[in-house]
Formats: C-alpha cells, structure tokens, sequence
C-alpha cells in the first residue's frame, strides 16, 4: 500500500449567501453578469420594479459582485455584503424571498457534502489516484464557493478561488475530478 505525499494541502467550502443574492437579483433585472455564469436554480420569485434603469443596476450589480467575490482574498467577512442604489431597495424589498431561497439552497450544499458510505472524500480519491498513477499531487491549498446556478459549473476565480455550481458538487466524484485536474499532478 502507497502512503499518501506529505505535500500539505487543504481544500476549504463555504457557500456565500451574499453570492447567492446577487446572482438572484441579476437574473431578475436581467443583467449580465461576469464569466458567463448560467442562470441561479430554481429562481426565486422576486418583484422589481420595472422602472430600475439597466445601466445604472448592472454598473450597482457589477461593483457589488466584485466586493463579494473579488478575484483573490476571501470575499465574506460575516457581515453582509450590500448593494449600492438602486439595488439595495430590490434586495430590501426582496429579502424574506431571497433569505429563504438561499437557505433552501445552502441546504442542497450541506446535502451533497455531507459525508456517507456512498460519497468519496477527498483524501481517499487522491489516495487511490496516488496509488493508480503512482503520481503524487504537489501541496495546493485550494477555497471553493458553492453557487446556486444551473449546470455543471467549476470555475477558477483567480490563485486558489474556484466557484462551483451545487449540481458539480452533488456529482462528488466529477467534482473531484476537476479539483485534480486544476490542481495538476
């Protein structure tokens, strides 16, 4: 039996209720969002206003995402992160509905990680690729963010952050799979 490398490594999940919003909010306004990320599932339904301009949401969306998910350091710090104008009225008028999706959606994360016979972890999976390759995964210390959107979606936020959709991480050993990929051997 191979024992595993010492390379230390570490792979941390969390999910951001803050992300959670804002993606649920650019659906709703129909904004373009950054790194095509595919629609939130299942919607929320939500009631805004049609009057709230386009332009002016989406530049409010976008310096929202980027306080919550900026490309390097860790994006929630505790405390909500909040919109500007005009979106901090879609979110105020919205929140009961966006608080018990999330939840509901943070949830399906706790679901499809919660440790079972049927799950592989990730220490056993680089194990049993150690021992299949006879290659050994350098350290890698790696913080993914569960996101409530539609597909499989595994997506590199820049350094260490990667963004993953909740069906990825229902498909345990696909979701594994491309932890290794983008961590290379």
């Amino acid at each position: 039996m191979t024992a595993m490398s010492g390379a230390p490594w570490s792979v941390s999940l969390d999910y951001s209720h803050d992300a959670a919003f804002a993606l649920a909010i650019r659906d709703a306004l129909g904004i373009a969002g950054p790194h095509g990320l595919p629609p939130v599932a299942p919607p929320p339904e939500l009631v805004v206003d049609p009057a709230t301009s386009a332009d002016e949401a989406g530049a409010a969306w976008q310096r929202w995402w980027d306080r919550i998910l900026p490309p390097t350091g860790r994006g929630e710090t505790g405390s909500p992160v909040l919109p500007d104008a005009p979106l901090d009225r879609v979110v105020t008028e919205n929140f009961g509905a966006l608080h018990a999706w999330s939840a509901a959606r943070k949830r399906e994360v706790a679901r499809a990680t919660s440790p079972t016979r049927a799950v592989p972890r990730i220490r056993d999976f680089l194990r049993e690729y150690e021992q299949a390759t006879g290659v050994r995964p350098a350290g890698f210390r790696l913080s993914v963010t569960a996101l409530p959107v539609a597909g499989s979606v595994f997506l590199p936020l820049g350094g260490e952050r990667i963004a993953v959709s909740i069906a990825l991480l229902s498909d345990r050993a696909e979701y594994l799979r491309r932890i290794l990929a983008h961590v290379g051997p």
